[in-house]
């Protein structure tokens, strides 16, 4: 890990490059120093590295806004400025890796909020630049010096046009009923990445075109982000939990993690979030419930498992028992996927990779894109469905059947979503769609308003299939909502969402059991089930259990307690969980159920 020290006005704080944390270190609250007016219409900026978040923020004597806004930013395509100076490489299959995406985006609003249209991903407007970029609600309103302008802030995320990890930022600019300043941005935070080889922040001062409008269907837009503020589950601050119980269990929360290396943990109790601060090295992020996680591997459990255990209940549990070939066609040059099932694939089980043919003892990791770079870059980049599969049966199959051995292997999770898509078309027509089908019938049900992925990317420029191995953003309100629905049993307000058998399954609530990891603890071995991880536990009563688990690349893991509470850790830090799960036994023991 690199540190740098890096000089902001009256301060200097060390900024680890790679890290996702510092102390808390806010603005003076009743000062703008930075930011004013004169720098925001000034046509460049002197400032040499990002700046504390909290001036992107209201100051203390700040007022609603002087004006509505309602119109179109068209924000151009220029090189960010960086530390360190390049993002490395700087050409990722074809694609700039130091260019901030150029893109129009429409913004109304409401209520002290700044609202953006469109809540998706955006492709940059050049298609040889590298990232895309989310837009997420910020605020609007007024301060004394600004010679009769409003104030608008909002939080946003890049992430690479194939990746899985998110790069948080903020922007801000001054504006009338007519005119805009310069925008501000900053970006602050990062997942681990795949392609990209550093750590790094950016920052930059870019001229912006604001044409004002009426947006269409505002009255609509407006009721739905109503809807959504309503639904949001509520929050409380990390030391409210430590007020209510002794602080020395939660000591070790985050044990064996470099703390700079965590951006946000917590608990989810009883429908609240107890959630500790976003921290990045410029300060406490300032949206911290808009901030989305790329939680990479995650997404197999949250999008890949949930998916197949939707489809269990929409068509019967024996789905798990269809077989790949019946839904894709299999090109291997071997018979190693003829009695491969749906539930295999979900169980990280086909028999098929490039690892190592040991299992004496085993490690479901063996093989796991090292050794195997070369075929897995190959099908990582291939362009399209149809070429991804491709790829993926040209893996070889292990002396094993499957079902017997855990290997853990992206491209199983991606045939697996092929397949699934491939099913529903069967049964309900060619436009039924993987993806509407999860987010109309699991997300939104459950108040999660706006899920963002990605997909295949077809030849026609078609949005094709969700990978469900990796590549969901979430929100911690995402994570908390979606681990509620399985805590439940996947039934939410009387409906009975997900197959409830399958589900209880995959949490050990039966007496089925996974495939061993090869990793082990002082409770016993972990296994691995439908996505799941389990790791052995026993407390302080005697209560011995299995607790499952979600862990995504770098550092991202949920745990979903035995007494109804989810755990969570987000950053980069690793995926260690004992000391999360004592403490979630301390507060209300296992023993005693939900």
């Amino acid at each position: 890990m690199k540190t740098r020290f890096i000089s902001i006005p009256g301060l200097i704080v060390l900024a680890f490059l790679g890290c996702s944390c510092s102390g808390k270190v806010e603005p003076p609250a009743d000062l703008r120093q930075k930011l004013t007016y004169e720098e925001m219409m000034a046509p460049d900026t002197s400032d040499t590295a990002p700046i504390l978040n909290g001036y992107f923020m209201p100051s203390e004597n700040a007022a609603e806004a002087l004006h509505a806004f309602s119109g179109t930013l068209r924000i151009p395509e220029l090189a960010m400025k960086t530390e360190p100076p390049e993002i490395e490489p700087g050409i990722i299959n074809g694609r700039i890796t130091q260019l901030f995406p150029g893109v129009t985006i429409e913004f109304f609003s409401d209520q002290g909020y700044l609202v953006p249209v469109v809540r998706d991903l955006l492709e940059p407007e050049n298609g040889s630049n590298f990232w895309m970029i989310q837009f997420e609600p910020g605020r609007v309103w007024s301060e004394a010096g600004d010679k009769g302008f409003s104030r608008a802030s909002f939080p946003f995320m890049l992430t690479g046009d194939i990746e899985g990890d998110a790069y948080n930022g903020v922007a801000t600019f001054l504006y009338d009923k007519d005119s805009v300043s310069q925008l501000r941005y900053q970006v602050v935070q990062q997942s681990s990445p795949y392609f990209i080889k550093n750590f790094f922040v950016a920052w930059g001062h870019v001229p912006v075109e604001y044409h004002p409008d009426t947006v269409s269907g505002r009255d609509r837009l407006v009721r739905e982000f109503g809807q959504e503020l309503s639904d949001r589950i509520p929050w409380r601050e990390w030391s409210e939990l430590e007020a209510s119980y002794d602080p020395a269990w939660f000591s070790d929360f985050d044990s064996s993690i470099d703390p700079a290396l965590v951006t946000t943990s917590g608990l989810v109790i009883d429908g609240v979030v107890f959630a500790r601060p976003s921290r990045t090295p410029f300060g406490d992020y300032p949206y911290p419930r808009e901030m989305r996680h790329g939680v990479w591997s995650v997404t197999k459990s949250m999008l890949g498992m949930v998916a197949m255990l939707r489809m269990a209940q929409k068509y019967g549990d024996e789905v798990f028992d269809l077989k790949i070939r019946d839904y894709l066609e299999v090109t291997a040059d071997h018979d190693g996927w003829d009695e491969v099932t749906f539930g295999d694939a979900l169980n990280m089980a086909t028999g098929m990779g490039a690892g190592s043919h040991n299992i004496d003892p085993n490690n479901i990791l063996d093989g796991y894109i090292t050794g195997d770079e070369e075929s897995y870059n190959a099908w990582y980049l291939a362009p399209g469905l149809d070429n991804m599969l491709a790829e993926v049966f040209k893996m070889p199959s292990y002396p094993w059947g499957p079902g017997e051995h855990a290997r853990y292997c992206d491209r199983n999770t991606f045939t697996l979503a092929a397949a699934l898509d491939s099913l529903l078309k069967s049964r309900e027509g060619e436009n039924a769609n993987l993806w509407r089908m999860i987010t109309g019938e699991v997300y939104r049900p459950i108040g999660i308003h706006h899920m963002s992925s990605k997909f295949t990317t077809e030849p026609d420029g078609s949005q094709g299939v969700p990978f469900l191995g990796w590549a969901l953003f979430m929100t911690v309100d995402d994570i908390a909502k979606i681990s509620m629905l399985l805590q439940n049993g996947g039934r939410h307000e009387g409906e009975q969402i997900l197959s409830p058998t399958k589900l209880a399954e995959a949490l050990y609530q039966t007496d089925q059991r996974g495939l061993p990891t090869g990793a082990s603890n002082e409770f016993g071995d972990h296994s691995y089930h439908m996505s799941i991880w389990h790791t052995p536990y026993a407390g302080a009563s005697g209560f011995t259990t299995s607790v499952p688990e979600m862990h995504g690349w770098g550092g991202m893991l949920v745990c979903l307690m035995p007494n109804g509470m989810t755990g969570f850790r987000l950053g980069n830090g690793g995926t260690r969980s004992l000391e999360m799960i004592e403490a979630a036994d301390r507060i209300r023991p296992f023993a005693a159920g939900k």
